[in-house]
């Protein structure tokens, strides 16, 4: 079989947008039309050896992610020796909790229209045999600054073409497993319900400004997890929310997975009903200032919490609450070789490299 076919890269990457658990996102322009692009920059050593399994991933992915107004569509790839490049839509309208705090009011029916988008999206996913597996507001984003830009979902798809345990443990350690079902921790099997626990999650975060699982140790909150422990307290941020919409985030957060709604059914739960077009319009209540004041303030505290978590971290391993049996030490040492792969792929210019285009992968 003949070699790939390397050519000059079609791209300039310019400043760095974001780093996410195992990718660098990049600001990137196609050199010949001077469109711009967000470009997810992937060091290959994450690939371990499987770069052709996911080369075909890919290109189901850039498929499918052109069928849905809701998602960020890829439009591109490309592999250079070390790394490869993931080319989405630039999205600039900013991260949807951002914007809501930034809006004069705030109701429960804006926040049953944003997760209605969501459902809808993910049923898109669903029905085309992609689990998001992700799900959280930093990865539901806004197309444009415009008022009626829409809601884009981000980063569909490609946490499982990591999903080796190492990888796995590694979201645990370096960002919050808040978002994460039950049967993940268990390591029972999942799928798509993880995506409808997430769904829950969200919801229950934006009628109030905080998770309902928010504990002071990874572990603490691991626990809260896998035995669904949450509450709708304090009572002062949920008394004006509705029980249309408790009993929606119930439906999502039922700890056996073979229970849980498809996004199909709850499309059509109640309380998504009141998001629709046709339904007349009743405010209510304005949540904006609960869920801004809870939001600040759980956000100063974990802050804090993340920090002693920091300076102790290897002493509080010691009493072996560790996830997926690592030691601290090695948690750690995984934790710094992901760091410098994220800086090697970083770094590369590519301009002065050739790259592999999509068609030739």
């Amino acid at each position: 079989m003949a070699p790939p076919t390397t050519v000059p890269c079609q791209y300039k990457t310019g400043k760095t947008l974001g780093s996410g658990t195992y990718a660098v996102v990049k600001e990137c322009v196609h050199i010949g039309t001077g469109e711009y692009f967000a470009c997810k920059v992937l060091n290959k050593k994450f690939l371990l050896g499987r770069e052709h399994m996911v080369r075909n991933e890919i290109n189901v992915l850039k498929r499918v992610s052109a069928g849905h107004k809701n998602i960020v569509q890829l439009h591109d790839f490309f592999e250079t020796t070390h790394n490869l490049y993931l080319v989405f839509d630039l999205c600039t309208g900013g991260e949807l909790f951002d914007r809501i705090c930034a809006r004069g009011s705030y109701f429960e029916k804006d926040a049953a229209q944003i997760v209605r988008t969501i459902v809808g999206a993910v049923k898109y996913l669903h029905d085309q045999g992609i689990v998001h597996r992700d799900l959280k507001p930093e990865n539901i984003l806004f197309k444009s600054k415009a008022e009626d830009a829409d809601l884009m979902l981000a980063d569909f798809g490609l946490s499982k073409m990591l999903d080796e345990d190492s990888f796995s443990i590694l979201t645990t350690t370096c960002g919050t497993p808040g978002y994460m079902a039950p049967e993940i921790f268990k390591k029972a099997g999942h799928g798509k319900p993880v995506d409808i626990w997430a769904t829950g999650v969200i919801a229950y975060f934006l009628l109030c400004g905080y998770t309902p699982f928010d504990r002071d140790t990874q572990y603490e909150e691991m626990q809260a997890i896998c035995n669904g422990d949450y509450k709708f307290e304090p009572a002062e941020y949920w008394q004006r929310v509705s029980d249309t919409a408790k009993d929606f985030v119930r439906a999502c957060l039922t700890v056996d997975p073979t229970n849980r709604p498809t996004a199909a059914e709850l499309l059509g739960h109640p309380w998504l009903k009141t998001a629709e077009p046709t339904t007349p319009v009743d405010k209510g209540v304005d949540l904006l200032p609960s869920v801004k004041s809870a939001f600040n303030a759980k956000k100063t505290f974990r802050k804090a919490v993340l920090g002693m978590m920091a300076m102790h971290r290897l002493q509080d391993g010691q009493q072996h609450h560790s996830i997926g049996g690592q030691t601290p030490a090695e948690k750690e040492k995984l934790v710094q070789e992901v760091e410098q792969y994220k800086k090697e792929a970083e770094r590369e210019d590519v301009q002065s490299v050739l790259a592999t285009p999509a068609q030739t992968a």
